[in-house]
């Protein structure tokens, strides 16, 4: 039976992404067959990769912002959008973060047949615009919950036309609003499984 849409009315302070709720699978699509993932180990493209040492990756992106708004690292070639997301390519990948697995296909209107950069972009966005599940809200302590209110309050109160404001503030709590103040892209780095990634987050400036 599907989680019902979580609304509120007061704001409330926020919280980092070590807060989190557990993995409980709550938060994730059904599991994808291991044949869809590369059965060769990928290298990211540069523009991707998360680098522990810098101040900033590669793309900045505020990812309570559409993909539109995101902006190459300067000096960066804007070729890089429409470069294939690994080497060799893949036809598809998979994004994790916590309990979420976000699975990164190739946009169907494009002429290429692999994945790239702003594909990746484009698929965490769709899954941080997914509605949480009361499940989800309820299982966190009254403090997280207090924060991921907070940060729901601030997402739609900043629509500049009423009408629109009102339309997010009806969505109700999205997954997006669970990262709180640490919501800025900080690439991905690899894991121990084939085709998967797993993404780095910031707080935001």
């Amino acid at each position: 039976m599907p989680g019902k849409t979580v609304r509120f009315a007061t704001p409330s302070p926020s919280y980092s992404t070590s807060s989190l709720p557990e993995t409980d699978g709550s938060l994730s699509p059904p599991p994808i067959a291991s044949a869809m993932l590369p059965a060769v180990e990928c290298q990211l493209c540069p523009a991707l990769q998360h680098n522990r040492a810098a101040t900033s990756s590669a793309i900045y992106w505020d990812m309570s912002y559409p993909v539109e708004t995101a902006r190459l690292y300067p000096g960066l070639a804007q070729t890089f959008w429409t470069a294939p997301a690994t080497n060799p390519v893949v036809t598809s990948l998979i994004v994790i973060f916590g309990a979420w697995r976000m699975f990164i296909t190739p946009n169907p209107s494009s002429r290429v047949a692999y994945v790239t950069v702003t594909d990746v972009l484009h698929g965490i966005y769709r899954h941080l615009r997914g509605t949480s599940s009361e499940r989800d809200f309820s299982s966190l302590s009254p403090d997280k919950q207090r924060r991921v209110t907070d940060a729901y309050i601030q997402r739609w109160q900043r629509c500049r036309v009423p009408a629109e404001r009102e339309m997010e503030r009806l969505k109700g709590v999205k997954h997006i609003d669970f990262l709180a103040d640490s919501k800025v892209f900080w690439g991905l780095t690899p894991t121990k499984e084939l085709g998967v990634f797993q993404l780095q987050v910031t707080r935001s400036s």
